[in-house]
């Protein structure tokens, strides 16, 4: 057991009470350093100042400096140390300030592992802990702790800079701690590795991550999306968890600045250099990695730039969202079309925009960066995936490219059109010259960003999927190790049954719900512009049961067929709109399927499940029972994606698209 005066790791080595009374007998030899005896029982402590001096000249020689206010012979333990003159002592006393300066030179140049931000009022007790359960699990570990060192703002800074990693603990009130907030500048300021640990005991100061981040400085927000959030659990079972998560989040000793070690997998979207320049992962292909940024997904590690574009990418979104509103107030010339058409495109665009944002803030969230760097361990998955976002990088871009070009052509020619372009000449309005030329180098902008950016979102999404697909995969590693290294598959065909007990089962369980809970979370999050869009399609159902009661008929009156007629362009733009419409288009038709494919991933993991054997009997009924209870599909509120409804939401798209189709086929039959 530690002495309260003795640091824990941040002292020179531990001197105990017989190695004292070792030195001091060695050094009472020396008639330089002959000092008068000590007696540190307790009741003379407080009346003494005792300050052990560890000093080692070539690893040999150890003198312990013994200062007695009272002069008096004194003893440590039993053991005595002869007493000397009093001239003894007064010479001694000439050598000390010294020796002293030595020895707070030697302090100023120390190094820690860890530097301890906390609160006091509600963590000092819990951080002491934790540093003893760390202390045990890596002997010689250093700390920097405010009550065992100079608490001043000078020696804060000085221990924030020699130390390695920077562990912050969050509780209620850290935030608003102007001591806290320095101390997350200064490890900011000298590029510290930064370790998050939140307490999860609400007796404790349990915090809310959101209130955090709302009352954290503008400056300092971005600690809490850079840097795993790790969370610090009071029972014993669930504690190692913790633990092994701190260590893992340690910083080692490289050429330039202190990098993350021993991280559970290498699947980070992107890494942030100095000079602000983003780097892709190991797992991400490059191509999806380029694709995502340049359609305004700022991906985990982007640098400001990206950032900054992603930004404007919104922005572009709704500003160009507002011009095509402003096209029904204007039906003059070719570009008209007719005004049911303008107000779909209208409310295409926030939808686009709340997909990008809805897929931005997952991904800012704390809970991804928690999912790649402590979740997965699943190296075949991994690469599997690799190949996926590639391929769905490449369709992506296809479709993106491909829409843009037959926009550009179906619209480009009415905007450009020498009726806006002399409208002046020919003394039309001229405001007519200012609408073609800002819709139509304003859609030149817009196409690529506005199917980019939907594809970019989905394919994110789908990405979302799998990472915490991976997840779950990662808690049958539980179970048995060669899961991670071959996959369960191609473990389950070489091995008979897996031997293991009941305590495996249990930590395969515990490991499994805490993942399937952020499963179920990053649905929930992902659900919302999925909700809205279904909705929508809903309500669009009215008028397409009225168009289908009008039958395919040619409609000869209607204002439409003239139109046609005298514009090709329009034509083209007739058959665009049928195939990309984002309501009963081949954007539709993505969209609203993209909820089901998680069906995929329901059916895999039961086929998964049911392959595994175990030599113990009874143990693979509870293991099926206890899957059994996680629902994997996707089912938020009135959206139920299974495959048993799939067939209802299908005949909801399909009367949407036959009631705008027949609308086409009207027109296309009268001209």
């Amino acid at each position: 057991m530690l002495l309260p005066s003795v640091s824990i790791g941040i002292e020179p080595p531990e001197l105990s009470i017989m190695d004292l009374d070792t030195g001091i007998r060695r050094s009472s030899k020396s008639p330089a350093t002959d000092v008068a005896s000590a007696n540190l029982g307790d009741k003379e402590f407080a009346d003494l100042e005792f300050n052990a001096v560890l000093i080692a000249e070539d690893g040999l020689e150890f003198n312990a400096v013994l200062i007695a206010e009272d002069g008096a012979d004194q003893t440590v333990e039993d053991g005595s140390v002869a007493a000397s003159s009093n001239d003894r002592t007064t010479s001694k006393s000439v050598g000390f300030s010294s020796e002293l300066s030595e020895v707070e030179d030697q302090i100023q140049h120390r190094h820690w592992d860890f530097f301890l931000s906390h609160k006091q009022s509600n963590a000092q007790d819990t951080v002491q802990n934790l540093m003893m359960i760390l202390t045990a699990r890596l002997p010689g570990v250093s700390f920097w702790l405010d009550v065992e060192q100079d608490p001043t703002e000078k020696g804060m800074r000085h221990g924030v800079q020699n130390s390695k990693d920077v562990l912050i603990y969050l509780t209620t009130g850290l935030i608003e701690s102007k001591y806290c907030q320095m101390e997350m500048r200064w490890a900011l300021e000298f590029e510290k590795n930064i370790i998050l640990v939140i307490e999860t005991d609400e007796r404790h100061g349990k915090p809310s991550i959101e209130k955090l981040i709302e009352l954290c400085p503008p400056d300092l927000k971005h600690i809490f999306s850079d840097n795993v959030i790790i969370p610090w659990y009071r029972d014993p079972e669930f504690r190692g968890i913790s633990v092994e998560k701190i260590i893992r989040a340690r910083s080692v000793k490289k050429a330039g600045p202190a990098v993350v070690a021993e991280s559970t997998t290498k699947l980070k979207f992107m890494t942030r250099s100095k000079s602000g320049d983003s780097q892709g992962g190991d797992v991400f292909d490059w191509t999806f990695v380029y694709f995502t940024v340049l359609c305004g997904v700022a991906l985990p590690g982007a640098g400001r730039k990206t950032k900054a574009w992603s930004w404007a990418v919104r922005i572009i979104l709704l500003t160009c969202g507002c011009m095509c509103m402003s096209r029904v107030f204007t039906t003059d010339g070719p570009a008209f079309w007719d005004r049911s058409t303008i107000m779909q495109i209208f409310i295409a665009h926030p939808i686009i925009f709340l997909f990008l944002h809805v897929t931005l803030t997952i991904l800012k969230s704390p809970l991804i960066a928690d999912l790649l760097e402590n979740r997965i361990d699943a190296p075949v998955e991994a690469k599997l995936l690799r190949l996926k976002t590639r391929i769905g990088t490449c369709l992506a871009a296809l479709l993106t490219v491909s829409l843009s070009f037959w926009g550009w052509s179906a619209y480009l020619p009415a905007f450009f059109d020498m009726y806006y372009m002399e409208s002046v000449s020919q003394h039309r309005s001229p405001t007519l010259l200012l609408f073609g030329l800002a819709h139509g180098f304003t859609w030149i902008l817009i196409l690529p960003l506005f199917f980019g950016s939907l594809f970019a979102s989905l394919l994110m999404m789908f990405v979302l999927q799998e990472l915490s697909f991976m997840a779950l995969l990662t808690s049958f590693n539980e179970l048995s190790p060669e899961f991670t290294r071959s996959g369960i598959t191609a473990t389950v065909a070489a091995n008979a049954g897996l031997n293991i007990n009941e305590l495996d089962l249990y930590h395969f369980q515990v490991s499994f719900l805490e993942k399937w809970k952020i499963y179920k979370t990053l649905q929930w999050r992902a659900s919302i512009p999925f909700l809205v869009f279904w909705f929508l399609e809903f309500g669009l159902m009215s008028w397409s049961l009225w168009s289908l009661s009008q039958g395919f008929e040619a409609d000869p009156s209607d204002l439409r067929v003239d139109r046609l007629r005298e514009n090709w362009f329009l034509r083209v733009r007739l058959s665009w709109f049928l195939g990309s419409s984002l309501w009963f288009g081949a954007g539709a038709w993505i969209v609203a399927l993209t909820p089901f494919g998680v069906s995929y991933y329901a059916w895999r993991m039961e086929m998964q499940a049911k392959q595994i054997l175990f030599t113990h009997p009874g143990l693979r009924h509870s293991f099926l029972a206890f899957l059994a209870g996680f629902d994997l599909n996707f089912r938020v509120l009135f959206l139920h994606a299974t495959v048993r409804l799939l067939p209802l939401y299908a005949c909801i798209l399909i009367v949407n698209t036959l009631g705008f189709d027949a609308d086409a086929v009207r027109i296309w039959r009268a001209v």
